[in-house]
């Protein structure tokens, strides 16, 4: 396998043997019965297929293979996880294994092929909150509509004093070991915090 990195301004090719780590967040949607899919955050796209790659598209394939340079086209991923504490409501964090074509940026890459390789459930507001390194969540909550929200025990309850209504609510811990099965991935140590 190899990747073809090519820098944001487009001028430099380089071929890589391996394919590029980086980090990226997702929703989370499913249940017990259909198995948990990743969704991306942005957008109304289609769920990462389970047990293999996910394929970058364009909204306009007839004029190029995705990515390319002058479109926001590709998978994308970022070179570190502090800027994944501002996505929005994100559920799980983790790493992406990226190959094919990439397109380096200042900040990640757009990619043509990608596959989790590390997965970790979050509480949406701690990580916005207190990062990564504090974002353990208890359960996940199913909300009206079908949304996944993981949180932790002080969220939760935070959120059943103002009103939310949740259809279910599992342990975290269940959905976390379920999800890791559907993609066959390793979990997302705790990163230690910055001394």
């Amino acid at each position: 396998m190899s990747i073809a990195l090519l820098p944001s301004d487009g001028l430099e090719r380089s071929l890589v043997a391996e394919p590029l780590t980086a980090w990226r967040a997702w929703t989370l949607s499913g249940g017990r019965r259909s198995g948990y899919l990743l969704r991306p955050i942005a957008g109304r796209a289609n769920p990462w297929p389970r047990r293999r790659p996910a394929r970058a598209s364009c909204w306009w394939p007839q004029f190029h293979e995705a990515p390319d340079e002058r479109c926001r086209c590709g998978l994308h991923a970022v070179t570190e996880e502090r800027p994944l504490r501002w996505t929005r409501s994100p559920a799980v964090i983790g790493t992406v294994a990226l190959w094919g074509r990439v397109i380096e940026h200042e900040n990640g890459f757009r990619a043509e092929f990608a596959y989790p390789q590390r997965l970790r459930l979050v509480c949406h507001v701690c990580i916005w909150r207190y990062g990564l390194h504090q974002a353990e969540c208890d359960v996940v909550a199913r909300m009206e509509r079908g949304r996944l929200v993981p949180l932790c025990g002080d969220h939760l309850d935070l959120s059943l004093r103002c009103g939310l209504r949740f259809r279910s609510v599992n342990p975290a811990r269940e959905v976390h070991g379920a999800l890791l099965g559907e993609y066959a991935v390793d979990p997302l140590p705790v990163p230690e915090l910055a001394a």
